[in-house]
């Protein structure tokens, strides 16, 4: 940006105007005086050899131009490197490791290294962010995050994020009945009342798969997103569920599993996400060995 004429804040009075169309109310968001706006988008039409706005005098507006609208794009862009620059060097100050989980992952398939950061006296400089799968893969790529584990059924790509498939666990049916066989298809369960995981978890995806592609649509009596909540209701007898093997524990004993026989079912897959050409201090090199020394056995 140096040396082209162009500074930050120009761009940001033009991307505030292009959205309040009006002078006095940029004017009036900044702090500043209504020529200092004016002054600004000069300086850009300047610099581009071109008229940014269309002025209407009448509706005391302003429109873009064609060339307007592309220097919006340019100035969106540069506002959004910059955030991301800026959330870099914020987190790279700290001495904590930032790192997103969400909720099954957390509770049943990472507990064993935490219990590792504590005996390495780790666990101070680590700060677990729990979030749901596909708002931990935002904030990774965004830069609000340092890494992440997500489950995903699908194939994991985000630009400038590296994603490592680290475990997969298979999807059962869970229910108190004791009668069930130890393998169905989901077709036999059509009968059943289910309960199930809100919207946004892949349980919930994975159960809409296969009511599309069997043409069998359970009746679902309750959803929830606490999977101790969830199992309670399905030991309760109230209905059956389907899960992740991830999230079933010895204590469970007193509820059955069912295999699907279903073809191309999908799986439930754990990734690590860390970012591309991320300098680490030595705490954080340190958390992250240790992470990758427990998913690599």
């Amino acid at each position: 940006m140096e040396g082209t004429g162009m500074n930050f804040k120009d761009l940001s009075y033009f991307s505030a105007l292009a959205q309040l169309k009006q002078f006095t109310a940029v004017s009036e968001q900044f702090g500043v005086t209504q020529p200092t706006i004016t002054y600004a988008i000069k300086r850009l039409e300047e610099e581009f050899d071109s008229e940014l706005l269309e002025r209407h005098a009448s509706k005391k507006s302003v429109e873009l131009t064609r060339t307007g609208e592309l220097v919006l794009t340019l100035a969106k862009q540069i506002q959004s490197e910059i955030t991301f620059t800026k959330e870099e060097v914020r987190l790279h100050s700290l001495k904590k490791l930032r790192f997103g989980l969400p909720p099954i992952i957390g509770n049943y398939y990472f507990l064993p290294v935490t219990r590792e950061l504590a005996k390495m006296h780790l666990l101070p400089n680590f700060e677990a962010v729990e979030l749901g799968s596909d708002d931990l893969m935002a904030h990774v790529k965004e830069g609000k995050l340092d890494f992440g584990l997500i489950a995903s059924i699908d194939d994991v790509h985000i630009p400038g994020v590296n994603a490592q498939k680290v475990a997969s666990f298979p999807f059962v049916l869970a229910t108190t009945k004791y009668d069930m066989p130890d393998e169905c298809y989901f077709e036999d369960v059509a009968s059943e009342d289910f309960v199930l995981f809100n919207e946004g978890f892949i349980h919930s995806r994975v159960f809409k798969e296969l009511t599309y592609n069997t043409e069998v649509f359970p009746h679902i009596l309750y959803q929830t997103s606490n999977v101790e909540a969830l199992k309670s209701v399905v030991r309760e007898g109230l209905g059956m569920t389907l899960i992740t093997t991830l999230a079933l524990r010895e204590t469970d004993h007193d509820t059955h599993y069912t295999n699907l026989l279903n073809k191309n079912l999908p799986t439930f897959n754990i990734y690590l996400l860390t970012r591309k050409n991320v300098p680490l201090n030595d705490s954080q090199q340190a958390i992250l060995q240790t992470i990758n020394n427990y998913i690599s056995k």
